[in-house]
Order: C-alpha cells, then structure tokens, then sequence
C-alpha cells in the first residue's frame, strides 16, 4: 500500500512539473514569434550609398596661394637613393606629374616645380607585415 502511495505521490508530482515546464515552453515560442518576424532594413540603394568604413582615406593636400586642390601624394619606401611615392619607384630628377624629385633625406623626400617645393616624410610603423630583428 505504501508503494502505491509513493508512485501516486510521484505521477502527481510529475503532472505538476509537466504542466510547469508546458507553460514555460509556450512563453518560450511567443519569444521566438516575436524575433521570427520580418526586419525592415536599408534597401539596396542606400547601402551602395554609404561609404566603406574599413578602406582609409586619403587628406587631401591643398596649395595655400591657391585655393585649388593639389596632387596627392604618398611616400611609402626610400631604398638606395630611391623613393617609391604612389606605388611607382623614382630616382631623383624623375618628373612626378608637374613635380620634380629633388631631393631624398634620412625618411624624407622632396618634390619641387617652381612655385612650389613639398616634403613628404615616411610614416612609422604604417607596415605591421614588415618585422626587423637584430641579432
């Protein structure tokens, strides 16, 4: 007789837990209704729009007697009296556009037309690729 009060005892329980655990899962399944539905995102068009914000811009180097924008350049080596400035290599007296390499210092180079002389300097630590060990 005790064991058919235990087992009654525990199926009671069980009964109880089961209907716990059904109303659990039923809040469960409103919650996933509620994500489940469609988002309005950006359509096609207004993502073409926007600018990449992983790709780095360039500033713009303006002439300060003239409020005209000049040419951009960019100094990314020196190596053996050389200077490789937009991705193309140039020795000095080499025309870059309307500029003359004149000169290539220590981490600098410079480009001069008559008007006009710039220096462009090498930024430091641009090349995480590049790795220098000294033994």
């Amino acid at each position: 007789m005790k064991t058919y009060g235990i087992a009654l005892l525990l199926l009671a329980n069980l009964a109880s837990f089961a209907s716990d655990t059904q109303s659990e899962i039923e809040g469960y399944e409103d919650k996933f209704a509620a994500i489940n539905k469609e988002r309005k995102g950006l359509d096609a068009s207004d993502l073409n729009k926007l600018s990449d914000p992983f790709l780095k811009t360039k500033a713009a180097v303006y002439n300060t007697e003239s409020n005209s924008t000049a040419s951009i350049f960019e100094l990314q080596a020196l190596f053996n009296n050389k200077a490789k400035i937009n991705g193309k290599w140039y020795q000095i007296r080499d025309k870059i556009g309307e500029y003359e390499l004149s000169a290539i210092r220590g981490s600098s180079a410079i480009l001069a037309n008559k008007e006009q002389k710039i220096d462009l300097n090498l930024k430091k630590g641009e090349n995480k690729n590049v790795i220098i060990k000294i033994k």
